[in-house]
């Protein structure tokens, strides 16, 4: 085994091994534990495992698939001595990193065997996807069917732009003569055509007063005319 992996090693690897071999006698015989402590001294340190194994201990499924959860869920795990000693601590870590729907669908079954619980967590994933899609989205539903809020009413727009404390306008009614809003039936225009009244000056549907001509009074000059 020594022998097969340090005919892999290429480049500053090859340059590493070679100055280690010449760091021993030349009767030295490597054994496989002895060299791989080695290698994992030079090239994946004790910081850097330490943190292989944080991560893995905060592994969570989120926004992952139950594929991509599971093949990040193998990748750091073998970092970690007791998952790959303990089947039973490896699925219930693998368990407790599902999402909570996931998770609550298994809690009714016990494992054994760690491809059986991502199957059955696969299988769980599928369902919430189907029952998703068959979930009708709000531009599916007609337009009649939807429920649309009520137009305000006249007196929910005054009271929208009224000031706080303000006295509380009268009601709106319209004209009993022509039904129109804006004035009563003793000042309309149209019922004084009709019956022939003219209307009074000032009448706001007849316009403006026109501005009446006041004659200048004379002036009485003293003294003899001017030829």
């Amino acid at each position: 085994m020594v022998i097969l992996a340090t005919y892999l090693l290429e480049g500053e690897a090859e340059n590493w091994w070679q100055g280690l071999q010449r760091s021993v006698p030349p009767t030295y015989t490597w054994s496989w534990a002895g060299f791989k402590t080695k290698f994992l001294e030079k090239y994946f340190p004790r910081s850097c495992r330490n943190e292989k194994i944080a991560q893995f201990l905060r592994l969570e499924q989120g926004s992952l698939t139950v594929a991509q959860y599971e093949a990040r869920f193998d990748e750091l795990s073998r970092y970690v001595p007791k998952a790959l000693e303990d089947a039973e601590y490896k699925l219930q870590k693998f368990k407790e990193g599902l999402r909570q729907g996931i998770q609550s669908r298994l809690c009714a079954w016990d494992f054994e065997d760690f491809a059986e619980l991502v199957d059955k967590a696969m299988r769980v994933e599928k369902d919430f996807e189907l029952a998703l899609r068959a979930r009708p989205s709000a531009r599916d539903i007609p337009v009649r069917s939807r429920q649309l809020p009520p137009a305000p009413s006249i007196i929910e727009k005054r009271a929208r732009v009224m000031p706080v404390g303000a006295p509380p306008m009268p009601p709106v009614k319209n004209c009993e003569y022509c039904h129109k809003p804006g004035h009563f039936a003793r000042t309309c225009f149209k019922r004084m055509r009709d019956e022939g009244i003219a209307p009074p000056a000032g009448h706001p549907q007849t316009g403006p007063v026109a501005a009446r001509s006041v004659p200048r009074p004379q002036i009485q000059r003293s003294g003899p005319p001017v030829h």
